[in-house]
């Protein structure tokens, strides 16, 4: 029976959600039933184990330029399902990643968004960055919908858990050996 990573090299619990608390961003996956895959980065924020995602249907330019978020969030209202992929490392061996698996919901606590908001200047932003003002601009925060994602399955995997990356060698004989000659 095969193994999965997530059971070779697990990353669960309180190291998972260090790990997905610190990380920049995610790749958000939405989808109907039958239809087209929408995949994208996104920023997101995690409370209590839960991660958070705001989403920007347009640009903010005079001609409301739409933006893969409109997208998800259409997909996402119409009850579609969504997966979210946190992953860093660029070798085998310093992979690690977190998949999140179900559906999501929007957020209309103005509490919480307020909480969400902060986290976002927090982790993404410092004095003086250029895109700042923008950001938390009243237009701007007016139109960015935040969506909890709902996981109804969660796998996470550390491959620097492991002393060495798993090999499949192939080992050949010498031709001498294979022929008898």
């Amino acid at each position: 029976m095969a193994t999965s990573l997530g059971e070779l090299a697990p990353l669960e619990g309180v190291k998972r959600w260090a790990f997905v608390e610190r990380a920049l961003r995610l790749r958000l996956a939405s989808a109907l039933p039958n239809g087209a895959i929408n995949v994208s980065p996104a920023w997101f924020v995690v409370v209590d184990e839960t991660a958070y995602v705001p989403l920007d249907p347009t640009l903010g330019d005079p001609g409301q330029s739409t933006t893969p978020d409109a997208r998800h969030m259409e997909i996402i209202d119409a009850g579609g399902r969504v997966s979210a992929v946190i992953d860093e490392g660029d070798e085998i061996s310093n992979v690690r990643a977190v998949q999140l698996e179900g559906t999501a919901n929007q957020v209309d606590d103005p509490e919480l968004v307020e909480q969400l908001l902060n986290l976002v200047a927090e982790k993404y932003f410092h004095v003086g960055h250029p895109h700042l003002e923008y950001y938390f601009s009243a237009g701007a925060v007016a139109a960015r919908r935040w969506y909890r994602i709902i996981p109804e399955r969660v796998d996470g995997w550390d491959m620097r858990e492991l002393p060495q990356p798993p090999i499949q060698e192939r080992l050949r004989f010498p031709d001498h050996v294979v022929n008898g000659s």
